[in-house]
C-alpha cells in the first residue's frame, strides 16, 4: 500500500502541472470550498498538516473553530463551524486542491510579484503584466492597512475572505510557479508511519524524508530524487 501510494502522489505532481489553469474556475467559491475542508478535517480528526500546525481549538460555545499561532498571521483565525458529509467533502475536494491556501495574499504571492517586477525578468517582461503584478503589490498593501489581515487561509479561515485579494497576471505567475499546491499540502504531507518509506538510490532520495512534527507525532514529506544528507 505504501508504494502505491507513493506512486499516486508522482502521479499527482505530473497531473497539477497540467490542470492549474482551471483555478480560475473555482477562485469566486473560494471561501465556501475552504470552509467545508477545513470543517471536514477538523470535525472528524483527520489530519491535515499545514492547518493542524495552527493548533485549531473551538471557541467558547462551539460555534467556530480558532486558528492559533499562524506562521504569518495578523489575527487570530476562525472557521465558521458546521457540518459536511463525506459526498460534499469529495465532492469540494478537487475544487479545492486547485487553490495554495498558503498563498500570504490569498490567491497570490506579492513577495513572488516583486521578484518579477524588481528582478532580471522585468527586462523582458511586457509593461501591461508588469503594471498589473505592481497592482497586486498595492492591492496587498492596501488590504493589510484597511483590514487589517496578513497571512495566508491556513492562518486565517474565514478571516481571509474579509479582504479578498486577486490579480489575474499575479494569480497567473504564482500559479504557474506553484500548480495547484493545495495537492501538495493534501497528498505530499502525511503523518502516518504506515505510509512511509525510504530507498536511497545513487545518493538521491525515494520515498520520504521527516518533515516536522505535530505534538509527539512525526510527520514526512514525499520525495522524489532529492539529495540525500
Amino acid at each position: 500500500m505504501k508504494y502505491i501510494y507513493w506512486i499516486f502522489v508522482l502521479g499527482t505532481v505530473i497531473l497539477r502541472r497540467l490542470i492549474f489553469p482551471l483555478i480560475y474556475l473555482v477562485i469566486p467559491l473560494r471561501k465556501y470550498i475552504r470552509n467545508v475542508i477545513y470543517n471536514y478535517h477538523l470535525n472528524n480528526g483527520i489530519i491535515l498538516k499545514r492547518l493542524w500546525e495552527r493548533n485549531p481549538s473551538l471557541n467558547y460555545d462551539g460555534t467556530k473553530w480558532l486558528l492559533n499561532g499562524g506562521t504569518h498571521s495578523s489575527i487570530t483565525g476562525t472557521v465558521q463551524k458546521r457540518d459536511v458529509s463525506k459526498l460534499l467533502y469529495w465532492f469540494i475536494l478537487p475544487m479545492w486542491l486547485l487553490l495554495d491556501d498558503d498563498a500570504n495574499e490569498d490567491t497570490y504571492s506579492s513577495g513572488f510579484n516583486e521578484t518579477i517586477t524588481k528582478g532580471e525578468r522585468k527586462k523582458w517582461m511586457p509593461k501591461r503584466i508588469k503594471g498589473s503584478l505592481e497592482q497586486g503589490i498595492q492591492d496587498s498593501i492596501d488590504c493589510e492597512l484597511s483590514c487589517n489581515i496578513k497571512g495566508n487561509s491556513f492562518d486565517l479561515g474565514d478571516e481571509r475572505a474579509r479582504c479578498p485579494l486577486f490579480n489575474f497576471w499575479s494569480v497567473f505567475w504564482w500559479t504557474l510557479r506553484n500548480p495547484a499546491y493545495n495537492f501538495n499540502y493534501k497528498f505530499n504531507q502525511l503523518c502516518d508511519d504506515k505510509l512511509v518509506f525510504k530507498i536511497v538510490i545513487a545518493g538521491r532520495v525515494f520515498g520520504w524524508l521527516e518533515h516536522g512534527k505535530l505534538g509527539n507525532t512525526q510527520c514526512y514529506s514525499w520525495e522524489f530524487g532529492k539529495k540525500d544528507k
